[in-house]
This record gives C-alpha cells, sequence and structure tokens, in this order.
C-alpha cells in the first residue's frame, strides 16, 4: 500500500508533466497584423532627432498645459523621461526635468507588450473630435516603419490611453 503523500505526490508530478510549459517571454507578442503603418521619415520633422530606432516616443502638451515626453529606447536600454513648468511650450523642447534611467528587462517586455498592443489596437469607427488646446502623440519605431497616432487632445483609444499612464509612471513622471 502507498501512503498518501506519495500518491498525492505522484498525481502533482503527473499533473504538472502533462500540462505545457510556460513560454518565456523574449520580446514582443505577436498576436496580429499590425494596423497603420507609417514611413519613419513621414514622421514630423520636429521629432525626428529624438526619436531611437526601436523603440517608442510619447508627448503631450497644450496651450494651458505643461508638455512631458517619453522615450524608451530598446537599442540603448534606456528609458527617458521629461516635463517642463512652461505652458504652451513644445512637447519636442527643452524640458526644465529631465531624467534617463537604464531600462530593466522587466519594463521592456511590459512596455514592448504595451506598445504592441497600441499598435494592433483597431481605430475607433467615430471620427476624432479635436481639442485645440491640449495634443498627445504615441510613437512606435521598428526601425523605418513605425506607427504614428496623434490623439488631436488626449489620445483615447483604450489601449494607447493605458499605456501612456504606464509609459509615464516608468519614467517617473
Amino acid at each position: 500500500m502507498y501512503d498518501g503523500r506519495v500518491v498525492r505526490a505522484l498525481l502533482l508530478v503527473f499533473a504538472v508533466a502533462c500540462g505545457e510549459p510556460a513560454p518565456a517571454v523574449q520580446g514582443p507578442v505577436v498576436t496580429s497584423k499590425r494596423t497603420e503603418i507609417t514611413a519613419r521619415a513621414k514622421l514630423p520633422a520636429a521629432i525626428q532627432a529624438l526619436l531611437p530606432r526601436h523603440g517608442v516616443y510619447i508627448a503631450g502638451g497644450g496651450m494651458v498645459s505643461s508638455a512631458w515626453r517619453v522615450v524608451v529606447d530598446y537599442d540603448n536600454k534606456t528609458i527617458y523621461g521629461g516635463t517642463t513648468k512652461v505652458t504652451n511650450a513644445p512637447s519636442f523642447g527643452p524640458m526644465s526635468k529631465e531624467a534617463t534611467a537604464p531600462l530593466s528587462s522587466r519594463n521592456e517586455v511590459h512596455l514592448t507588450r504595451l506598445a504592441e498592443d497600441v499598435w494592433r489596437e483597431a481605430p475607433p469607427k467615430d471620427p476624432i473630435d479635436p481639442t485645440a488646446d491640449y495634443d498627445e502623440i504615441f510613437v512606435v519605431l521598428d526601425g523605418d516603419e513605425a506607427f504614428y497616432l496623434q490623439g488631436y487632445g488626449p489620445i483615447r483609444r483604450p489601449a494607447a490611453a493605458q499605456a501612456i499612464i504606464e509609459f509615464r509612471a516608468a519614467a517617473s513622471l
């Protein structure tokens, strides 16, 4: 006769052996086709010098709001965050508070997944109602291809709006 503990241990080993191992997370999770592709050269000239080769550029600001910017560079493994106290300043201009930090492996995986989700998020069927006094942009860069989302106000797509919150938190903004 077997002791009950041995039977339970054998059942546990059998259950684990029959299950599929969890996939290793190595980078972007590709779940579906990317929706909108913009050539890197067609992105606004004012931000070109700030764009990483592979990464994410997110910025916002407006006539009565201070500007902010987050840049994640996957090649250099860095995350930059900048803000300015000046209202009506361009989000691509100088920032009064800036910090660049190493991009942790955990944040790289998390932020990459968010960026890929934003790139794959279906555009809204209803036209955007522009806001004149505030704007956000979200750019995901993959070499010469990019995803460019302009909010014409705060970005309202659910995945993109949540990603902005999380990118800003990761950059300590």
